[in-house]
């Protein structure tokens, strides 16, 4: 498994942007029925850019924002020496205590695909599990680490839901 974990990225510019807009009080996020499928898990969410299977046009941005999720998705990719053509998606997410443990398994896309998480805030029990193709082997446990940047192939992957507090995240798919 190809995964990079990186903790120190982001330029002051884009920490500005998430301290002052994205964690600031008036960022809106909407609300979500389902993390996955119809699995019940409510979430908020902002939608930066529509998944790649809801799009109507080859890019259906959906923020005022997507200039700055470029630039912390370049600053992230440069230091990483990743190239990627096109983005399939982009979302902050910001879940909470639903009464759930975590989202089921899944894979954000059915065909083949990188997928970077930022977390925008520390939280010791919200882990982001990665497993094997064939969903029986943990491949790695990620605590989310304010600004820490983690980025792997399509592999089935959990988010898991705090038990107080939220975990707010940036999630990016691209090729």
């Amino acid at each position: 498994m190809n995964l990079i974990e990186d903790k120190n990225f982001l330029k002051k510019e884009s920490i500005n942007f998430i301290e002052t807009i994205i964690l600031g009080n008036n960022f809106p996020f909407f609300l979500n029925k389902n993390a996955v499928v119809k699995d019940n898990n409510s979430f908020m969410s902002h939608v930066v850019l529509k998944r790649i299977e809801e799009r109507k046009n080859k890019n259906e941005i959906n923020s005022l924002y997507y200039p700055n999720f470029i630039k912390i998705l370049n600053e992230f990719t440069k230091k990483n020496n990743i190239s990627y053509k096109e983005i399939f998606r982009i979302a902050v997410n910001f879940s909470y205590n639903n009464n759930s443990k975590c989202s089921p398994i899944h894979v954000d896309h059915e065909f083949p695909h990188k997928q970077l998480l930022v977390y925008l805030n520390t939280v010791k029990d919200a882990f982001t599990i990665i497993y094997n193709k064939s969903k029986n082997k943990v491949l790695k446990k990620i605590t989310p680490e304010k600004y820490k940047g983690v980025c792997f192939n399509s592999f089935p992957h959990v988010g898991f839901f705090p038990k107080e507090g939220e975990r707010i995240v940036i999630v990016y798919t691209f090729k």
